[in-house]
């Protein structure tokens, strides 16, 4: 990790002053909502996830003694698991409670920022539940956990808006036409929730950025926009791309602008005849299109409905699906997999997926001497898959010439191949030219404003859209390979120091970083992105058109799945 990953940073006065206030709301609300209906939930269940629930509880409260981080993590990512399998009910609601809490005081005591983020998310996934009358209480713990892991009362406002949405049901449409809901949350927590978020207007984030949040949700099936909210003119789907594979499928729908969409699935008991669908409020529909695919989804249909189009994905037989929905264009994206995703850590590698970043009509970043990112990357992934091959590795390239591949697409591949690992290659840039260095990042909210400008290009989106990747990312529960990833981007970080400094001992560590790099969202295997050096350095942009230094990059790249195969 980098330098200063684990150490204390100094927060601005007018932080402080936020954090103090919110917590000081985020108190009273747990007075106002009172502790967790405890008994609820335990009657149903084996006999382990109980005992587990009550141990948990007991360490989660305050004064108790604290479990080892190590303990304290088990118990709760178990506890999580357990809540899954539990689907939407009370006893859920009561697992994923108690596993947050005790994250919670884990992160209290042993002051790790992941541990406060995971802690937030699963506050706000229990949250969800607009039944219970602690949601709303879970709610502000998570907001105002999340924007203290991140160090961004922003972010922290977002979080308490999609609660807000998520608990009052506003701009529901009843009975055809459009009025706000009666809230489902308690009155009382809800007033403590406005009032949370209206102490947070100063940090309030861009208009861009609340209506992506008022599309997130109602994507969801918990609102549509109100409808103010809507376009006067219609929105339309600009093109559907499908990147298929015998074990997954990715299908990509992009419109004009952020519009309603609801996911719904037919027959998914009976293999054969599965269908998953995207319906799309008030969009003008494509011309009817059928297109035919060999893999797990068999068909992508589309045409219009009463309300709008609906683009319909017949399955060859039970799958698992994603969906979730990127800015700049605005698209939906559905993943379909013939399983769930594999969360159990450390699996063997026997087929690998590199991507060179950029190609074909994107250049990627030049440097002052004209040497382009595309034509580096696309060279380093070459020598690094020889190096792989040579040591029995199917290696597979996003490509392997100078071709456009969407961000979209390149996770696609790596999906559909069924590869255990996926690392996307780039050279690095920033407007301060002095900037130099070796750099790796993994999938998560951005780690530090330098970070978040660093996916925004790699993205080719704004930084305000960046912003939402917090969202899709809680939406995606992509911790699922969180720790893995974490665990890869070390052991890149590690090994290109090493094989680099061997002949440029004056290369610079960057550290491992985390920011919402769109290329890895919805891989289903542990996944890094390098950033090989500084392009737009003139020092480093001479030694990545030196092919001494790239071999080294491709065997740091070669070096580190090796390790990460071999368990070191």
């Amino acid at each position: 990790m980098g330098k200063q990953r684990n150490a204390k940073r100094a927060h601005p006065p007018r932080l402080v002053r936020w954090l103090a206030q919110l917590g000081a709301l985020a108190a009273g609300l747990v007075l106002a909502c009172g502790q967790p209906s405890v008994g609820v939930a335990d009657g149903g269940g084996s006999a382990e996830v109980s005992a587990a629930l009550a141990k948990a509880r007991a360490h989660g409260l305050p004064g108790a003694p604290v479990l080892s981080r190590a303990e304290a993590l088990a118990l709760g990512h178990g506890l999580e698991a357990a809540a899954r399998d539990e689907g939407t009910s009370a006893r859920a609601f009561e697992l994923h409670l108690a596993a947050a809490r005790l994250m919670e005081r884990t992160f209290r005591h042993h002051g790790r920022e992941q541990d406060a983020k995971e802690a937030a998310e699963i506050f706000l996934l229990a949250a969800r539940d607009r039944q219970s009358p602690d949601a709303c209480g879970a709610a502000l713990r998570g907001a105002h956990l999340f924007g203290e892991a991140v160090r961004d009362p922003a972010a922290a406002y977002k979080e308490l808006y999609r609660s807000e949405l998520r608990l009052t049901g506003k701009g529901a449409a009843v009975d055809g036409g459009r009025r706000d809901a009666a809230p489902t949350a308690d009155p009382a927590c809800v007033a403590r929730l406005l009032a949370a978020r209206a102490a947070l207007d100063a940090f309030k984030p861009s208009a861009l950025v609340l209506e992506a949040v008022v599309h997130g949700v109602a994507s969801e099936g918990e609102m549509p926009p109100s409808a103010a909210a809507v376009p006067v003119a219609p929105p339309r789907v600009v093109r559907i791309d499908a990147w298929p594979g015998p074990e997954a499928t990715r299908v990509v729908i992009e419109l004009d602008r952020p519009v309603t969409f609801r996911v719904g699935d037919e027959g998914q008991e009976g293999g054969r005849g599965a269908r998953t669908f995207v319906d799309l409020d008030g969009v003008t529909a494509p011309d009817r299109r059928e297109t035919k695919l060999v893999g797990v989804v068999a068909r992508v249909l589309a045409g219009a409905t009463s309300t709008g189009a609906r683009v319909a994905m017949d399955l060859d037989g039970p799958g698992y699906r994603r969906v979730f929905h990127l800015l700049e264009p605005y698209r939906v994206v559905v993943d379909v997999a013939r399983r769930p995703p594999d969360s159990r850590g450390r699996r063997s590698v026997s087929r690998v997926l590199l991507d060179p970043g950029h190609g074909g009509v994107d250049p990627g970043a030049i440097g002052a001497a004209g040497l382009k990112e595309k034509d580096v990357t696309v060279d380093v992934a070459r020598r690094a898959a020889k190096v792989l091959s040579a040591d029995g590795l199917t290696v597979l390239l996003t490509r392997d010439d100078d071709r456009t591949v969407s961000l979209e697409q390149r996770a696609a591949l790596a999906n559909g191949a069924a590869a255990d690992l996926f690392v996307s290659i780039h050279c690095n840039a920033a407007e301060n030219r002095a900037k130099r260095g070796v750099e790796t990042y993994v999938l998560d909210t951005a780690s530090d404003v330098v970070a978040g400008r660093v996916a925004a290009r790699e993205n080719a989106t704004s930084v305000a859209a960046g912003a939402e990747i917090g969202s899709i990312l809680a939406s995606l529960r992509l911790s699922d390979h969180a720790k893995s990833s974490v665990r890869l981007a070390e052991l890149m970080q590690r090994a290109a120091l090493a094989s680099v400094r061997s002949g440029y001992p004056d290369v610079h560590d960057g550290g491992v970083h985390r920011a919402g790099f769109y290329v890895l969202v919805g891989a289903r295997m542990p996944s890094v992105l390098f950033e090989t050096s500084y392009i737009s350095n003139e020092t480093e942009e001479a030694k990545l058109g030196d092919e001494s230094y790239r071999q080294r990059l491709a065997e740091a790249v070669a070096n580190a799945i090796k390790a990460y195969r071999e368990g070191r």
